[in-house]
């Protein structure tokens, strides 16, 4: 059987669409933030070209393709390799691509090459694949993957269909967790910090440092509500923070609290990122708009100075003192 996907009626809906009209594109591109569950829509839409017993859009999950594909072991299902210290798709990499891409299928009436988490994929590459992107061989369908449609060039936004994902309602994502094997009690928490997002819920439960991040997270907004800037810079100089991807988580969640602060203050809670609810209500009490905008950009600024190696101290520093003026 098919892994289940809970939510994402949306994109479900565009594959049924696509099937039904008989008019597949053959390079998509699946966008929304991590953990809404962007690699399994590839896989099941793999499935989907490539089952044997496909009722409309529908894989069948029994057939040889469809068992091969869940397993990670469809020749031609293929997942190009990342390399690098940011381990992503280089220019040499896609070359190959559009070597093997003119090879007919192994094993099926298609080829699907699946190009997940492309948040850093650079120009070169994306240049290289510009034209196999804007016309394929007939048997050839690419799928992408990335938080944003914006990491691509427009070239390549132009030449390919996008579907974004969403996060389910709170009570679907508890329901899929407690179906996972999780209890009430831990999907109930994670829920509440990250709202619809399965994945990242999972993460949560999962992941006893993410715990003490979105803990020293939740600290640190509570400081911002408080003004009491003593207590937010002895939470910016904790030892778990030296960490570069603790910080980035750290910096994460908060700007998206205080996004989600002024999205409550306009009355548009169906597009609350899901960090912490309560906290941000409480935000949206105490900041002005102009405020929430202020902090948002220090923070944003301090996560870029993390990506560029600026001296953890003085980030914190200075973002402390700006949040507290702001």
């Amino acid at each position: 059987m098919t892994d289940e996907i809970f939510g994402n009626i949306t994109a479900l809906e565009a594959f049924s669409s696509m099937f039904r009209s008989g008019r597949i594109p053959h390079s998509i591109l699946i966008y929304g933030e991590k953990g809404l569950g962007k690699k399994l829509l590839a896989k099941r839409l793999a499935m989907a070209l490539l089952c044997e017993n496909r009722h409309d859009e529908t894989p069948c999950g029994e057939c040889r393709s469809c068992r091969n594909i869940m397993k990670n072991v469809h020749p031609d299902v293929i997942f190009p390799e990342k390399s690098g210290k940011l381990m992503t798709y280089t220019a040499e990499i896609c070359r190959e691509v559009c070597s093997d891409c003119i090879v007919l299928p192994n094993d099926g009436s298609a080829k699907v090459y699946i190009f997940s988490d492309c948040d850093s994929i650079k120009i070169p590459a994306q240049n290289s694949l510009l034209k196999i992107v804007e016309e394929p061989p007939g048997h050839v369908y690419f799928i992408f993957t990335a938080s944003s449609k914006d990491i691509f060039l427009p070239t390549i936004i132009s030449r390919v269909t996008g579907i974004p994902v969403c996060p389910c309602s709170i009570d679907e994502c508890i329901s899929a967790l407690v179906k996972k094997g999780y209890s009430v009690e831990d999907a109930e928490a994670a829920a509440d910090v990250f709202g619809g997002n399965i994945g990242k819920c999972i993460g949560y439960i999962g992941d006893e440092a993410l715990r003490e991040v979105t803990g020293l997270t939740k600290s640190a907004a509570d400081s911002i509500i408080r003004g009491d800037e003593y207590g937010l810079l002895k939470i910016l100089s904790s030892p778990l923070l030296k960490d570069r991807e603790a910080m980035n988580g750290f910096l994460g969640m908060l700007s998206c609290i205080i996004r989600d602060s002024t999205v409550i203050k306009f009355g548009a809670d169906a597009e609350l990122s899901g960090c912490s609810r309560t906290l941000a209500q409480k935000l949206s009490d105490k900041l002005s708009v102009g405020s929430a905008e202020k902090i948002y950009r220090s923070i944003e600024r301090a996560a870029s100075d993390i990506k560029a190696n600026v001296n953890p101290s003085l980030i914190t520093a200075v973002l402390c003192g700006e949040i507290i003026s702001s």
